[in-house]
């Protein structure tokens, strides 16, 4: 039976372990994703402006992301695979590419002032779909974060 001096710090790996994956993936992809963007859908050059808009814009993304859509279930846990893939479909879709999508418009409103047009949202949906795919694909799928236990081993 866990002490419960074990649970506690079994509680705190569990919110270190979000906090890194929030960190360094969420983040981090969604910033070199927004820099990407920039590059390919305007004639802005990146700049420390464009790096700091980025990272205020790719914060409150990633918490959502990381913090509540990772953490939620979309459909009833069943014991079927093809729910289970059904729901990692309609992640990659609706929180990788459309959460994207949003995100680097925002910053490359806020950065050149530039109108939204057709041709910089499709640049900016090209650019998002292997970020998400790499996000909600593999990243989300892996416990890259191993080496924080999480549970106590024994029989105490």
């Amino acid at each position: 039976m866990k002490n419960n001096h074990e649970t506690g710090i079994s509680a705190k790996n569990k919110r270190l372990k979000v906090f890194l994956s929030f960190l360094v993936f969420g983040v981090a992809l969604g910033f070199v994703e927004n820099l990407v963007a920039i590059h390919f859908a305007t004639d802005y050059a990146i700049s420390l402006r464009a790096v700091a808009i980025s990272i205020l814009v790719v914060i409150p993304f990633a918490a959502v992301g990381e913090l509540i859509v990772d953490r939620t279930r979309l459909l009833p846990k069943a014991k079927s695979r093809f729910f289970k893939h059904i729901e990692i479909f309609i992640e990659f879709i609706v929180f990788g590419v459309v959460m994207g999508v949003v995100e680097d418009l925002i910053v490359i409103g806020l950065l050149t002032g530039e109108p939204i047009t057709l041709k910089i949202v499709w640049i900016v949906f090209l650019v998002t779909l292997p970020f998400a795919a790499l996000g909600e694909l593999v990243v989300d799928r892996q416990d890259w974060f191993s080496w924080i236990k999480t549970e106590s081993k024994g029989n105490n």
